[in-house]
């Protein structure tokens, strides 16, 4: 709940939009939250958007998301018989970033990266406890100049200046890898009859494997 996840769309008419949570489901975003002035969608087939979760439901597993910006963070081009894509891009909280390491400083580490649409690239900050290393490493010699570095967008201030995270993306990572096991461990549960078998945390998977 309150995630926000960049997922691509694989439905998009002026009624429908649904974008794939995990390659298997889909779920359902509010067209009208997708529309720019005239009232045309701003997102097509291939789109990538930025979406909150805002509800789930248990039972049955029904997920209710709603669109950070009516702009797609990756415009697609366009399929036949769907809407075509706004010409632009908007850098929103919840974007997956790549980019190349542009300068670093004792605070942390700057990241130059592109946002496809845009004219020029975007500059963000990485801050040393967002980079996911032991204090006192040297940072300079962990990300030098040049070095292309993948992070999520977590905040962006009323200056415009971007605040980015590479440890929040890699736990988004596995959280959805977690939740896409214990989804497979229930279908094969209730295929045993509905016994349930236990299991801990991400980390006590990856040591069994």
């Amino acid at each position: 709940m309150g995630d926000v996840l960049d997922l691509e769309v694989v439905r998009a008419t002026p009624e429908t939009v649904l974008v794939a949570l995990d390659g298997k489901s889909e779920a359902f975003v509010d067209p009208g939250e997708l529309k720019d002035a005239d009232g045309k969608l701003t997102v097509s087939v291939g789109s990538r958007v930025a979406v909150r979760v805002v509800a789930i439901d248990r039972a049955t597993g029904e997920t209710q998301l709603s669109a950070v910006s009516k702009d797609p963070v990756v415009v697609s081009s366009g399929q036949p018989g769907e809407t075509a894509p706004a010409p632009g891009a908007s850098l929103v909280v919840g974007m997956r970033v790549k980019g190349k390491v542009s300068g670093v400083e004792r605070f942390g580490v700057f990241l130059e990266f592109s946002v496809p649409g845009a004219s020029r690239p975007e500059r963000g900050l990485v801050p040393t406890a967002e980079l996911g290393v032991p204090r006192g490493a040297d940072l300079r010699k962990a990300f030098p100049v040049g070095k292309e570095l993948e992070a999520a967008v977590v905040a962006i201030d009323e200056r415009n200046r971007v605040r980015l995270s590479v440890t929040a993306l890699r736990d988004a990572e596995e959280r959805r890898a977690f939740e896409t096991y214990a989804a497979a461990e229930k279908t094969e549960d209730a295929g045993d009859g509905g016994k349930r078998s236990t299991f801990g945390t991400f980390a006590d998977l990856k040591k069994k494997k």
